[in-house]
């Protein structure tokens, strides 16, 4: 699976004719998937998949389909509805990030992927916090971070993974007539799973 995640966002690289940052094959890799809302991670530990709601109408009319993952709370807190990760929005054409401060009903906040039954942030959400104990231990496995440019942050901020948000526009802009996508729209390797 690491391979397929891989060589998607190569070929997307290549498609578009653009430099898309490339994610090192030892970093955590997700994939949202809107129309089933699941997360799918794989990591060095291995794979987590979960269902998971995106709360990301603050972006407004932006088309972010990537998002930078970092850790933003101390990892070795006992309270597993505490840990959260930061997500760094980047659309399809920049290697930059954009911050992730995002203005919800006039007061700043950051754009997390956490655990909870109703959303109370911005981000990614996901619903069980069984599952979210999984994902979150998969993500703490991560020790190796890729350095990357931020828009507004002086230096460089440590990533431990990316998430791609494979929507309808994503797959008709990066893998036109089905590239690589089974008959539902889902990379072949997520079938008979």
């Amino acid at each position: 699976m690491k391979l397929s995640i891989f060589l998607v966002l190569g070929f997307v690289g290549l498609v578009i004719g653009e430099s898309v940052p490339q994610v090192p094959a030892n970093t955590t890799r997700c994939i949202y998937f809107s129309d089933s809302k699941l997360v799918s991670c794989q990591g060095i530990s291995g794979e987590v998949e979960c269902d998971a709601f995106s709360e990301l109408s603050v972006l407004g009319s932006k088309q972010i389909n990537f998002f930078g993952i970092r850790q933003l709370v101390d990892l070795n807190s006992t309270e597993i509805g505490s840990v959260m990760f930061e997500l760094f929005p980047r659309e399809i054409e920049n290697t930059t990030y954009m911050n992730n401060m995002v203005q919800v009903e006039g007061e700043d906040e950051r754009l997390v992927m956490y655990a909870g039954e109703t959303g109370v942030r911005s981000g990614i959400r996901v619903s069980s916090v069984s599952c979210w104990q999984r994902l979150a231990d998969l993500l703490k496995s991560q020790v190796e971070v890729q350095m990357a440019s931020v828009d507004g942050v002086e230096g460089e901020v440590p990533m431990i993974g990316e998430v791609a948000i494979s929507d309808r526009t994503l797959q008709k802009k990066w893998l036109w007539y089905g590239l690589g996508y089974g008959y539902y729209g889902y990379p072949y390797y997520f079938y008979g799973k």
